[in-house]
């Protein structure tokens, strides 16, 4: 009996520290993430943000979870929040239009989200060719 505890004791705590399970980025949190784009450190208008969860690598389909268009804020600051995220991993990518150099912009960075808070990130974009 004290064999069989035992070896059970060993079994629950063993699997207690080698299985720490990443968080599983999402929906269904309170992290609020604020993202604007930027191009050569100007605020890009016209563009729209891009989410995909549970990844720090752009998705080889093209496809993403969520997906918004920026708008101007009161401060006149274009950008886009999403609201109720998980703690995890994630890459945010923006695909927009520079009227500075008549030109479409793109690009992409990993963010993981640690704490449920407000966040806010910059994504630089550059030009497609």
């Amino acid at each position: 009996m004290k064999t069989t505890f035992f070896l059970f004791a060993i079994i629950v705590l063993a699997s207690n520290f080698s299985c720490k399970k990443k968080p599983s980025a999402g929906l269904g949190g309170n992290a609020k993430l604020k993202i604007a784009a930027k191009h050569h450190g100007i605020t890009i208008d016209s563009c729209t943000i891009s989410i995909k969860f549970n990844s720090l690598d752009a998705p080889s389909n093209g496809m993403y979870d969520l997906t918004q268009k920026v708008s101007k804020g009161i401060t006149g600051e274009s950008f886009t929040i999403f609201e109720g995220l998980k703690p995890g991993d994630y890459y945010v990518y923006g695909l927009g239009w520079d009227p500075s150099i008549s030109n479409n912009v793109k690009g992409g960075i990993p963010y993981t989200i640690k704490d449920e808070t407000d966040l806010s990130i910059i994504v630089p974009v550059t030009e497609t060719h």
